[in-house]
């Protein structure tokens, strides 16, 4: 009877007019959602217009088939249940939208699939946006978009805030993977590191095989952190400490080939794993496991590389990403720096184009003398973006670019970088953005700044990447997955982008158009083509934001995306943004265990 009834309303309002709206009571109800907090009475009239009108029993799955698969639902009344299921398919309850909300609108507008399930918790009643409408809607009345964009914020805050807590770990189990990795001499360590921060350590090894469980359960009561060390990979003690662990750490030497069927044993347990290798004097070319979640490289000459996995096992450790813009990001370099004298230590980077390059050299644990060093020669003195060729495919060969990420970064593999490191590139194949956290770095650096048009797509496993700022320009959300700790961002994308005033641009005869272009102020097609490349996804930009503890935006007026010889002074003024922000605002809480 019930859902009779909301079909009826839902016919008469599919073709309404104002004064009906008025009268039904739904505009009155619809008009103070927060949606439409910036919105005249026009507005909230045209989204009712385009919007479908129908009831949800309680108990009831919303179908996302036919036309709810791409769309945008408005809960007028009751409240839905979104249903996530983990790896396992073991579905739980992550949030619910209450009246006055909206669901659907980051598959929408990411164009990703459906990841979660909508339920009725109660009968509900929604108005359902069609993709073509939304278009319609927030093409004429932008303010929704901008409202919209605030509450995901807000939403995807409130969720990470959670999920980080949720994943953060009590207890690890550390086993060796072969007899010369010293288990029980790291563990010390590791366990020394751990108290200086602060933190109650518990650590049991093979001598506490006949205490009771009464007695590791107490000291999980009693401390912070309990470390559970193994004697020898699949030992009855070692097992034991498997099950115990909330998280498991593999400890091998670099370059062993023993690792091979204590990996196995492991991954048969269904156990995921980090790798923690401990490096002599010299790196070795190693090769990450598909199982692993994550690598740590130990260099024993290097005493801050134990504080730094102390501080990822805890979630205290400082990620920075640094954002593409073409020679803006220049001023990446200088904001390091600011950050570095400021007493930050940085235990994990990323970024995008240019800033993944920078970035890069942060994680080779290069001094700032050194970063600015590099950079100076491979962007002003090897100029990389003058090998022009014929345009087949596109306007430069990309092989001065490739020469110079070589002569600096060498063959090194990312996972085998001091520090943790990705780097962004647009798959041009899949249509998705990637992450290259494996894989020589110079290979995933050179796609990652490889602006369609300009630079040739770079083939990684057989398919064509580009400039990663096309679809990630500031990834922080990427960081934030990693729930590792606090995240600086450096955002020297701009509002402004590259414009011209006269209608006539592209419509002349050649002559014309290259009289013109010598007189000057004409868009040149190089600065057309790094505009493009980097100007990223606004809405995923602006999420990302959100996901840092700190951004800071360096004002750099007067320097453009192609101005290549201002690197001084966008470097000094990264420097002088993110140096004026500390001593004028100070660090935010969650940096300050990190100086």
């Amino acid at each position: 009877m019930i859902s009779g009834a909301l079909a009826q309303i839902g016919r008469i309002f599919s073709s309404m007019e104002h004064d009906a709206a008025e009268t039904s009571g739904l505009y009155e109800r619809v008009r103070g959602f927060p949606l439409f907090a910036e919105c005249d009475d026009q507005c909230v009239m045209r989204l009712i217009a385009e919007a479908t009108w129908f009831a949800l029993p309680g108990g009831s799955d919303l179908d996302r088939d036919g036309e709810n698969d791409e769309a945008v639902f408005l809960v007028v009344s009751g409240r839905l249940a979104v249903h996530v299921a983990d790896d396992k398919g073991i579905e739980r309850v992550v949030a619910q939208v209450p009246a006055g909300e909206t669901a659907g609108e980051m598959s929408l507008i990411a164009g990703d699939a459906h990841s979660a399930r909508l339920v009725a918790m109660r009968d509900s009643e929604l108005l359902r946006l069609s993709k073509a409408a939304f278009t319609r809607l927030t093409a004429r009345e932008p303010r929704i978009m901008t409202t919209l964009t605030r509450l995901i914020i807000r939403r995807l805050r409130a969720t990470t805030a959670r999920a980080a807590a949720l994943m953060r770990p009590k207890t690890f189990a550390m086993i060796p993977l072969e007899p010369g990795a010293d288990a029980m001499g790291f563990g010390a360590s590791l366990a020394g590191a751990l108290t200086g921060m602060g933190l109650k350590v518990a650590t049991f090894d093979v001598r506490a095989k006949g205490e009771s469980s009464q007695v590791e359960y107490n000291a999980e009561g009693r401390n912070d952190l309990v470390i559970y060390i193994g004697d020898e990979a699949g030992s009855p003690w070692s097992q034991h400490c498997l099950r115990q662990a909330d998280r498991v750490m593999l400890l091998t030497r670099a370059g062993s080939q023993a690792q091979g069927r204590a990996f196995e044993q492991v991954a048969a347990a269904g156990r995921k794993y980090e790798l923690v290798v401990l490096h002599g004097a010299a790196n070795a070319n190693d090769v990450l496991p598909p199982a692993a979640e994550g690598r740590h490289n130990i260099r024993l000459t290097q005493r801050g590389d134990v504080a730094r996995l102390a501080r990822l096992m805890t979630g205290r450790a400082v990620g920075l990403v640094l954002a593409g813009g073409g020679a803006r990001g220049y001023a990446n370099i200088g904001a390091v720096r600011a950050l570095r004298e400021a007493g930050i230590t940085i235990d994990m980077a990323g970024g995008a184009s240019i800033g993944g390059v920078i970035a890069a050299g942060v994680a080779m644990d290069w001094s700032d003398d050194e970063i600015e060093r590099r950079m100076r020669e491979t962007f002003i003195k090897a100029k990389p973006l003058n090998d022009y060729t014929l345009p087949f495919v596109a306007l430069l060969r990309g092989g001065k670019v490739a020469r110079e990420l070589k002569r600096h970064f060498g063959e090194i593999s990312i996972e085998d970088m001091p520090l943790p490191f990705f780097c962004m590139t647009s798959d041009l194949t899949s249509g998705l953005a990637t992450a290259h956290r494996t894989g020589p770095l110079w290979r995933a650096l050179k796609a990652g700044v490889s602006i369609p048009g300009l630079l040739p797509p770079v083939v990684i496993d057989g398919h064509l990447h580009a400039d990663g700022g096309i679809m990630n320009n500031l990834p922080a959300d990427v960081m934030a997955t990693e729930a590792r700790g606090p995240i600086v961002a450096i955002d020297v994308t701009g509002e402004a982008g590259i414009s011209y005033a006269d209608e006539k641009l592209g419509d002349e005869n050649w002559w014309r158009a290259w009289r013109r272009r010598m007189r000057g102020g004409t868009p040149t097609l190089s600065a057309i083509l790094m505009r493009a490349g980097t100007v990223g996804n606004e809405v995923q930009r602006r999420i990302a934001r959100v996901q840092a503890d700190l951004v800071i935006d360096p004002p750099l007026d007067g320097i453009g995306l192609t101005h290549w010889k201002k690197f001084d002074a966008a470097v000094a003024a990264g420097y002088r943004a993110v140096a004026e922000f500390i001593e004028t605002n100070g660090l935010p809480a969650a940096l300050k265990d990190a100086a």
